[in-house]
């Protein structure tokens, strides 16, 4: 499983602003939900793989991808 994580991960959404942006509040008990069920997914056999969504937003996210991609395929070839 691949996930990406935005601040839905940690934060509720505020009401818009005069122009209409969206902005979000932490919200402590969020994260600990969200790896409650990373868990539970884990104990079940699947592998998760995590992205941030900022860091997939970068110049270099292309890159990133490519490369952990090629890692993944090179264990899954060599087990």
């Amino acid at each position: 499983m691949i996930e990406v994580d935005g601040v839905q991960h940690y934060g509720r959404p505020d009401p818009p602003d005069e122009k209409g942006r969206i902005t979000h509040t932490a919200v402590l008990r969020l994260y600990p939900e969200r790896v409650a069920e990373d868990r539970r997914l884990r104990l079940a056999g699947h592998e998760i793989y995590r992205f941030g969504e900022w860091e997939l937003t970068q110049p270099h996210a292309g890159q990133l991808v490519q490369d952990f991609f090629t890692e993944l395929l090179a264990r899954h070839e060599s087990s």
